[in-house]
């Protein structure tokens, strides 16, 4: 196991770090002003939503959508894991099962690279059908891009009407307080039956596609219907790294090109690269003020060291580089806010592996009353937030900054 942990963290990332490079995705028509004129994504209708942003309301959140499903529970997470938290709801999955619900769970197969226990076989013990994205084991070790390619999104689909995304994970790590070390990690739950049927069709091809126990077999209409009404959400699902578009890039150079005035991108692995400095300048030559904002603590320090060594060339580009200076909880959240006007929440991180390698989920949306609670995030952050100054940047040029930075640039 020790040689694969090397070989999926080190090498295969070093190997492909100098030869991978930005695809080239056309830009978005025009300047966006709203939802409605970004390029790409799918827009649908949303006639409620919900945001939550602590690991406890999350878990409860979980808990009651596992517990008030009537016919369906798909959920698809990047980590999938068996902790003292999370196994609640692992268990509450599996009494549901028992009970008849149609539940199935996909999980990215680095979950068995963290240091919780594997939840895949417990869920099986108890009846629970999953699925596992691209295990790293195997005839892969010898593929890069099956080691590489990864399954980021975080989402659940409930009987066929209830979308609950954003960037926790079925972890304990997303799930446990903030004071207690766990993550500040953001989610929304929509209901949109249209969203509910595009997402559970993508959840079917990735079922699919992943070793799986058996075959998928719930009928994609069944429970899902179009609907009409309601406010408009883009939702931009990355399901197709290897497509000459990445949704992704394509989401945040529509969110830059609508910036008149600021933008706040809480993105704590942000792994700068050429593509997205191009993007911070565009704005910052234009007049925008952009904040960025990182973080103190993280999973691993790899994660620190490959963010912080960027954030000279961030200053450099104009922007203004934050730090969330926690002591014991990790930023995770993935989100922005331009303008006060719109907002994005989902999976994606800013750096090349959400761009171009990674599988995400994210919806952009304009809608005041969601928009004011991605502010509230915001304002939420930024009390706890120091700004860092480029002599303090200098300090994180070094070598361990720089190499952790290059593998990271295809390994985070």
């Amino acid at each position: 196991m020790a040689g694969v942990r090397i070989w999926f963290w080190v090498i295969a990332p070093l190997c492909l770090g100098a030869c991978i490079s930005p695809r080239e995705t056309e830009p978005p028509a025009g300047h966006p002003v709203g939802t409605g004129d970004f390029a790409g994504g799918v827009a649908l209708p949303v006639s409620a939503v919900g945001f939550i942003d602590s690991g406890v309301a999350i878990r409860a959140e979980m808990l009651r959508l596992a517990r008030e499903a009537r016919h369906s529970i798909l959920v698809g997470t990047f980590l999938l894991n068996d902790g003292p938290e999370s196994r609640e709801i692992l268990d509450e999955l599996a009494r549901r099962a028992g009970e008849g619900i149609e539940v199935r769970v996909i999980g990215d197969g680095s979950s068995r690279f963290v240091k919780e226990p594997e939840a895949f076989e417990y869920l099986e013990s108890r009846g629970v059908a999953t699925a596992e994205f691209n295990p790293v084991r195997g005839w892969r070790l010898f593929i890069p891009s099956h080691i590489l390619e990864r399954d980021h999104r975080k989402y659940w689909i409930v009987d066929g009407r209830t979308v609950f995304l954003g960037g926790a994970n079925l972890s304990d790590s997303s799930l446990v307080a903030a004071e207690k070390g766990g993550n500040r990690d953001l989610m929304v739950r929509l209901e949109s039956p249209a969203a509910a049927q595009y997402l559970t069709e993508s959840f079917a091809r990735t079922w699919e596609e992943s070793v799986a126990a058996e075959p998928f077999r719930l009928p994609r209409s069944s429970g899902v219907g179009g609907g009409r009404g309601g406010m408009p959400y883009r939702f931009y699902n990355q399901e197709n790294v290897r497509g000459r578009e990445s949704p992704t890039a394509r989401m945040f150079d529509g969110l830059f090109t609508a910036a008149r005035d600021s933008v706040w991108l809480i993105e704590p692995y942000t792994f700068t690269n050429a593509e997205i400095l191009e993007q911070i300048r565009g704005m910052t030559v234009r007049g925008v003020e952009v904040n960025l904002v990182l973080s103190t603590q993280a999973r691993a320090p790899r994660f620190r060291y490959a963010s912080y060594y960027g954030i000279r060339d961030l200053i450099e580009a104009g922007a203004r580089v934050w730090v969330y200076d926690s002591e014991v909880s990790p930023l995770h959240y993935k989100c922005a806010l331009v303008d006060d006007r719109i907002a994005f929440v989902g999976s994606a991180n800013l750096n090349h592996r959400s761009y171009h390698l990674s599988r995400e989920l994210n919806v952009v949306f304009d809608d005041a009353a969601g928009v004011r609670e991605v502010r509230k995030v915001v304002d939420s952050v930024r009390e706890g937030c120091r700004e860092v100054g480029l002599r303090e940047a200098r300090r994180y040029r070094s070598v361990p900054f720089a190499t952790w930075w290059l593998i990271m640039q295809t390994a985070g």
